[in-house]
């Protein structure tokens, strides 16, 4: 039988899978210039990952056959492909893909895990390798002959075609599906590139809270307005050993970015005072789309029958819960819409058009998801989409938003994990003893162990004076007798009545508390039986109660008449005491005796009074720390037998209570360091969970959770690979989106990431542009037909309250087939136009004028998107703002370009005196969806000779800016460039819009506006 290959672990049988290769020396690795550019520029760090694995023995990898073999090896994202060189000493690195299912399925047919503990090397060209032929160096190797073996140890079964239970079609889905989240990376990484560096002016170091400050660095920055960067974000900055550092932002103050790397920085390595950061691409957000994928590929989805719904438009049949009533009244539609989301088993897409309350359609029914006993999941795309349906849930139905709280808004952040943890934790801690109370109980303090021990010193010297009094007494009362018998004799006689009083007194007190509990009694009771009975007897019971009345009486008579007995024979005990006192104090041998007594009587009181301080001070802490306090002394104060039962209990108190404050200062340390326990278990028990798609799959909080129902709103802008992530943690979903308003990705994005593409030949043309279709498209938009051709898992909001009649009409012709009805009171005009909806027409002033600018370097919008500045559209517009701010309630400037859109704000910062009100409301379409104003001045920047519009062909985004607008809405722009722009679309949508307003709005030339504006004649 042939052994195992040299430098070999053990082999493989071969019925065996896969078998452990380690290699005796280190490989080398020549990257193509392919390669490299797949890799993003960026080889190292690729080759540093095969040896991070491959020092584990963890790194799989396949021989494939064709030429002379090739290794295929499989890193955490990336499949590299490696080709042998011709003298058996490197391989090159022809080229990478990303991580697909069909070659994870060749995975499970056969592969080599191995072990190089000597690592990886890149080398820029193989005539850099040391030890070629013709050198003294020692050789490099590929150790091909020892993978060869090995891999033949497995078997054929390894060469096998890959095969698999899923349908052809599901696999072909799926590998869309990758082929997706490969294009969504590439797009985003093309977005971080081309964005402008953050420039910084200062550098310091700091601290976060929670976190450890190792790595921590706050940024001052140059253009704080510009920095386009969020919370959680990936930065990474070039330190001048020429290293690249990454990390995420985690606070944004201002003009301050405090960010943490990955590892910890050395402070002196980053560039000061001043330098940038640019922005990075995180892989957490396709690994979470990838995990999605291959959750439905294994068939571990909540629903089953995921797959089968986005592949072959399966749905289960069902009947609406028609019984159901909402907290607040709905439209027909959106009863509709709620009837069917509390029993639809799988999907139900709900189109929900701008202003049609589909925020608040979806608020009831998570509501009534909720009063069902449905765990929910609520989420979108961005943070904002999410927190505003939780701002309009009831206050009883348990929320927890999970995530960023600086991504949150004020009212989310009242419902985020980590706040509620915290005032859970404070909550519980309050509800404990303070441990102030127990302080003294503690092994630190032993305040009431000390009183303890000194009311047992303080009751052993009583004991002591209570012993020699009474030695003392009986020396007394010797003297007494011998010097005068008689006076002995009437002392006796006196202390014998007064005892006989004493035991008279206890007897009659113990009777007449007997009485008295009877006579309550019998007071209390009634006659039982007819009343013919109680007639019969009720003069018994009468005569009986005056008996026992007479008896209460007497009894407290004599106890009157014991107790003047007492105080005479008291008075004469005290008399006769002190003659005998007198007598023995004349005595000289006998007149130390009296002096003896009365010191010893002096003493034992001091002790007790003493012990009585003690006692109070103990009662007082174990009653305050343990109620209630065992009050078990009794008013005597030298009782001793009393005194002995008070120290025992109160040494078992003190004993319980030092138990108890040690217990509890354990448990404040613990609760202090639960906050993650505390926080697994609020969104193990919430009623409703709100995150980000990507939030759901990667907070460790959400980890194995599944859910009843995924709400996901806003799912019109979410690509499929995002919006599987939340679907396959849900048994069912409900998706409320509209696809007439922004995609996922733009045309001009889409452009550049196929450009690339087919110019680097990694796939075919038709791949490409099939991708580039189902880019296009959400995964909302792509369920769509299927879902509306059951008839029963598509719902469509059709009755508009936010928009005036005469603007809602228009958009229903020109994106919603006419369907979308409007319900609104009408407005009066504003201080400019009487109509709701108006233009401004600029075509009336000289080109050279009104014509559009390309900023500066350092005002464009991406390398690939110049962006636009139109001067005169921005001071119209400032204009115009500066005069109807103080007629409507709240205001907006939408257009296309940020450069538009910081100019515009300069101009108004500067007429109205608040930048950051200013700031908040101008922004471009693709930041304003989902709000609302009562005036919209919507500016169309282009303006040229060429009829140009650039990306104002996706007419989606004329729909976002259109329909944003309660009382007006008012457009600025040259008509002659839109009216003839090159593309068909935009141009026949103008000329419909024109047409529109000509017949239900207004059209006017800058020039009138504008002398009206500055108030010229």
């Amino acid at each position: 039988m042939t052994g195992p290959a040299p430098g070999s672990g053990a082999a493989a049988g071969a019925s065996s899978t896969r078998a452990r290769v380690t290699l005796p020396g280190p490989l080398a690795v020549v990257p193509s210039a392919r390669a490299i550019d797949e890799l993003g520029q960026a080889p190292l760090a690729f080759i540093a990952e095969l040896t991070e694995l491959s020092a584990y023995g963890a790194l799989p990898a396949r021989l494939e056959s064709g030429g002379k073999g090739r290794l295929v090896v499989y890193g955490r994202r990336y499949v590299a492909f490696l080709y042998p060189t011709n003298y058996g000493d490197a391989y090159r690195l022809g080229y990478v893909s990303r991580r697909s299912f069909w070659q994870e399925d060749k995975l499970t047919l056969g592969a080599l895990l191995l072990h190089c503990p000597a690592g990886w090397h890149a080398f820029h060209d193989v005539r850099d390798i040391q030890g070629r032929p013709g050198t003294a160096a020692p050789r490099w190797s590929s150790y091909w002959d020892i993978l060869a073996y090995h891999w033949s140890m497995l078997g054929p079964r390894a060469d096998m075609p890959v095969r698999s239970s899923l349908p052809e079609r599901h696999r072909e889905y799926l590998e869309v599906l990758g082929q997706l989240v490969e294009a969504d990376r590439d797009i985003e990484i093309a977005r971080q590139t081309a964005a402008p560096p953050l420039l910084y002016q200062e550098v310091r170091s700091t601290r976060e809270e929670r976190h450890s400050g190792r790595g921590v660095y706050a940024f001052t920055l140059v253009r704080p307005g510009r920095a386009g960067v969020t919370v959680n974000a990936p930065v990474e900055l070039v330190d001048i050993g020429g290293d690249r550092l990454r990390g995420t932002v985690v606070r944004i103050d201002n003009s301050e970015l405090v960010v943490r790397f990955e590892k910890a920085v050395d402070f002196q390595r980053i560039p000061s005072p001043s330098g940038e950061l640019r922005r990075s691409v995180s892989d957490r957000v396709s690994q979470a789309q990838l995990d999605a994928i291959k959750t439905l590929a294994a068939g571990g989805s909540a629903n089953p029958n995921l797959l089968y719904t986005l592949v072959d438009g399966v749905y289960a049949p069902y009947q609406p819960d028609l019984g159901a009533a909402p907290r607040r009244d709905l439209d027909d539609h959106q009863k509709d819409a709620f009837a069917r989301a509390l029993e639809v088993p799988d999907v139900l897409l709900v189109l929900g058009p701008p202003g049609t309350g589909k925020t608040r359609t979806i608020a009831e029914i998570v509501t009534a998801l909720v009063a069902q006993g449905r765990r929910v999941l609520v989420t979108s795309h961005t943070n904002r989409a999410v927190d505003n349906v939780l701002e309009n849930l009831p206050p009883e139905i348990n929320v927890v938003r999970v995530g960023a709280e600086h991504s949150m808004t004020a009212t989310a952040r009242e419902h985020s994990v980590d706040n509620l943890a915290e005032a859970v934790r404070v909550r519980i801690l309050a509800a404990a003893e303070p441990r102030g109370k127990l302080a003294g109980f503690t092994a630190e303090g032993e305040t009431f162990g000390r009183w303890l021990a000194f009311l047992g010193d303080r009751l052993a010297a009583a004991a002591a004076a209570e012993a020699g009094l009474a030695a003392a007494e009986e020396a007394l009362d010797r003297a007494v007798e011998t010097v005068s018998p008689p006076l002995a004799a009437s002392r006796r006689a006196a202390a014998d009545q007064l005892a006989r009083s004493a035991s008279r007194r206890h007897q009659l007190g113990a009777d007449l508390e007997h009485a008295v509990t009877e006579l309550a009694r019998r007071e209390a009771g009634a006659p039982a039986g007819p009343p013919a009975w109680w007639r019969l007897l009720a003069r018994f019971r009468r005569w009986c109660l005056a008996r026992l009345r007479r008896h209460v009486e007497a009894l407290r008579a004599d106890i009157s008449a014991v107790e003047r007995a007492s105080t005479d024979a008291a008075a004469t005990v005290e008399a006769l005491h002190a003659q005998a006192t007198a007598l023995l104090a004349a005595s000289p041998a006998y007149a130390a005796l009296p002096r003896e007594r009365d010191r010893l009587v002096a003493a034992r009181r001091e002790c007790y009074q003493e012990c009585q301080r003690a006692a109070q001070i103990l009662r007082s802490a174990v009653r305050t720390a343990a109620e209630p306090a065992i009050g078990i002394w009794k008013d005597d104060p030298t009782d001793g037998e009393q005194w002995a039962r008070f120290r025992t209990w109160a040494a078992d108190a003190v004993e319980t209570m030092a138990d108890r404050a040690r217990l509890l200062d354990e448990w404040h340390a613990q609760a202090a360091n639960t906050e993650a326990e505390i926080q697994r278990e609020l969104v193990r028990y919430a009623d409703v969970v709100a995150a980000t798609c990507i939030g759901t799959a990667t907070s460790p909080l959400l980890s194995g959770l599944i859910f009843d129902v995924a709400l996901i709103d806003e799912a019109g802008q979410i690509s499929t690979p995002n919006l599987i992530v939340p679907m396959v943690r849900a048994r069912r979903s409900v998706l409320v989106g509209d696809q007439h308003q922004l995609p996922p990705y733009l045309d001009e994005e889409l452009r550049g990431w196929a450009d690339r593409l087919r110019a680097n030949g990694q796939h075919p043309p038709h791949v490409v542009a099939r991708t580039s279709d189902l880019l296009r498209a959400s995964g909302f938009e792509l369920l769509v037909p299927d879902a509306a051709a059951t008839g029963a898992n598509y719902v469509e909001l059709n009755l508009q309250r936010r928009m005036p009649e005469e603007l809602g009409r228009f958009v229903s012709g020109a994106f919603y087939q006419g369907r979308l009805m409007t319900k609104h009171d009408g407005v009066r005009g504003g201080p400019v136009f009487g109509a709701p909806f108006a233009m401004i027409d600029t075509s009336d002033r000289p080109s050279s004028q009104r014509r559009e600018e390309s900023p500066g370097r350092t005002e464009r919008e991406t390398a690939r998107q110049p962006g636009y500045i139109n001067t005169f559209e921005a001071e119209l517009i400032a204009l115009l703002v500066g005069r109807a701010v103080g007629w409507y309630r709240d205001w907006a400037v939408i257009v296309p370009y940020k450069a538009q859109a910081r100019r515009i704000g300069e101009l108004l910062s500067g007429a109205l005196g608040d930048p950051a009100k200013v700031a908040d409301n101008i922004g471009t379409v693709d930041s304003f969806q989902g709000g609302e104003r009562d005036l919209i001045v919507y500016g169309f920047t282009r303006s040229n000779g060429r009829g140009s519009v650039g990306f104002l062909t996706e007419l989606r985004r004329i729909n976002v800016a259109v329909s944003r607008a309660r009382r007006q809405l008012v457009m600025v722009g040259d008509l002659l460039t839109l009216c003839s722009a090159t593309d068909s679309g935009f141009r026949e949508l103008m000329e419909t819009m024109m047409g529109h307003l000509r017949q239900h709005g207004e059209i006017r030339p800058s020039a009138e506006i504008e002398k009206l504006l500055r108030g010229q004649p």
